[in-house]
């Protein structure tokens, strides 16, 4: 069976280009996310994220944490960008979300880390936490494609999203591991500290389904096109996460593939929190397992249950 090509390969350098540059406008007034800041990064301004207009990413490598259709045997050529669009207070990855260590890289040289990922094996290029960097991170990925550079790229999203960043993702998201994971805006805005998360968040889900109806897998069972939702499980919130799984079937039907996730552990700012300062108590776990039954998801994981 013959697979499309990732989508960056089926524009023209011309159409990516313009893209490109439509983009890069973004660090004179930045409206990347939805937090919409408008500072002018070229200039040294610094909005949410505190992110400058030079790309800061904390890793490249080959990664096996992910789903098994991400994952696979060769393994996920994973990004991880610093900085991030969110303040998650009990943030597993903050020494690069929140405390932004990482290497400043030129396009070029990020460009260069994508084909060593691909010289390397990976089924894919993961970016994590992508969106505050997007204008260079996209340049990097047409310069890679003149590389040669032909792997499909998946996003790793909060699940927060502007609709600019949406419109541009269908130019080259083959995948998308999303994150839906608070169904009240109060419980997100204080949290993660975005305003408006619900709204959000659904218009991200519908945007991903509409872009990727379905998925696509090659003969190793290796995502080419689709898309994964991830709901983190969280102490105390747990009635949220139920209404997250009602809502995600009410959206998008059972046949999406969903990752619920366990792996909850107090982190960076979780301890000075009353609810986030534990782990995860089995009965939390055992109501989102039976809620994700209840609802007739069949298609995905759920992470065991860890003492």
């Amino acid at each position: 069976m013959l697979f499309p090509e990732p989508f960056y390969l089926q524009y023209s350098a011309s159409e990516l280009n313009l893209i490109a540059e439509e983009m890069a406008e973004e660090y004179s007034s930045c409206r990347l996310c939805p937090h919409e800041c408008k500072v002018n990064r070229k200039q040294g301004a610094l909005g949410v994220c505190r992110a400058s207009d030079q790309v800061k990413l904390g890793s490249a490598s080959l990664h096996w944490g992910e789903e098994p259709p991400i994952t696979g045997t060769r393994g996920s050529g994973t990004l991880f960008f610093s900085h991030c669009t969110l303040s998650c207070l009990y943030c597993q990855n903050y020494p690069l979300s929140q405390l932004h260590h990482g290497q400043i890289l030129s396009d070029e040289d990020l460009a260069t880390r994508m084909l060593k990922l691909q010289k390397e094996g990976a089924h894919n290029l993961n970016w994590v936490t992508a969106t505050q960097f997007l204008p260079s991170a996209f340049r990097a990925l047409l310069i890679a494609r003149e590389q040669g550079l032909r792997i499909p790229v998946i996003y790793n999203t909060s699940g927060w999203e502007s609709d600019r960043a949406l419109r541009w993702f269908s130019y080259f998201v083959d995948g998308y591991l999303v994150d839906s994971r608070y169904f009240s805006d109060e419980t997100a805005k204080e949290l993660s500290g975005a305003r408006s998360y619900h709204a959000r968040n659904v218009a991200v889900l519908q945007a991903c389904r509409k872009q990727l109806p379905y998925e696509l897998f090659d003969s190793e069972e290796i995502l080419q096109k689709g898309m994964i939702v991830r709901i983190l499980i969280l102490p105390h919130y747990t009635s949220e996460t139920v209404a997250v799984i009602h809502q995600l079937k009410a959206l998008l039907g059972s046949e999406v593939y969903v990752s619920l996730m366990s792996q909850y552990f107090p982190a960076y700012q979780a301890f000075q929190h009353p609810y986030m300062r534990r782990k995860l108590l089995r009965e939390e776990y055992q109501q989102a397992v039976e809620a994700l039954e209840a609802c007739g998801f069949e298609k995905g994981w759920v992470q065991d249950y860890d003492e």
